[in-house]
């Protein structure tokens, strides 16, 4: 589903990747861990088509990804930041993700997203009425509910506190693990190993 050939990539005289290789197949989920600055956020932004390779190919879903928009490459993915619309209420910024005919029909499957991930009392409120830890939740929220086959997931627990934390891991294992395609960066090992069934370290 997802191929990566020697890819590299630098910021000025800094190289993140080099010659970098990856192979996902369809269904795997892949865990990618390092130190910061190695390249995991630079590699998910490629992927997407927010970034590009200097050397290399990528291959999405066994085609080239090169000249692919990112909306034409299948995918979802949920950032660093949450990346939220402000003037959009976190029902709405979650229902943005997809098309229109889509929404009619998406009601209770955002609501059992909403509620799995502990953020469906929250649906009226701005993304300034909430948490870090909570809107981190509604990226991902956004990312689920858009029922792309491909998550490229880049640290989609960080500022979640523990308990939630555990249910979250718990419903992503349960629904998604094993039916999408995953690419799932952390800085906890334990997490990655808990949810992936691999683990590449940068």
């Amino acid at each position: 589903m997802i191929r990566m050939e020697k890819v590299t990539r630098s910021y000025g005289e800094h190289r993140v990747l080099e010659a970098f290789s990856l192979k996902i197949e369809k269904g795997e989920a892949v865990a990618l861990v390092g130190k910061s600055g190695c390249g995991k956020t630079t590699l998910l932004r490629i992927l997407a088509g927010l970034d590009r390779a200097y050397q290399g190919q990528v291959f999405i879903g066994g085609e080239p990804a090169e000249g692919k928009e990112p909306w034409e490459r299948r995918l979802a993915m949920v950032f660093q930041e949450p990346a939220l619309w402000n003037h959009m209420t976190v029902e709405e910024n979650i229902l943005f993700s997809l098309g229109r005919k889509e929404r009619k029909g998406a009601g209770a499957k955002v609501e059992h997203i909403c509620e799995e991930l502990g953020i469906g009392d929250l649906m009226k409120r701005f993304p300034g009425q909430i948490s870090g830890g909570q809107a981190k939740r509604v990226s991902l929220a956004r990312a689920l509910a858009s029922g792309k086959e491909i998550l490229l997931l880049d640290e989609p627990l960080s500022n979640v506190d523990g308990k939630t934390r555990e249910k979250v891991m718990d419903f992503f294992r349960r629904e998604y693990i094993g039916r999408n395609t995953v690419a799932y960066v952390t800085h906890d090992r334990g997490e990655g190993e808990y949810l992936c069934s691999r683990t590449v370290e940068l």
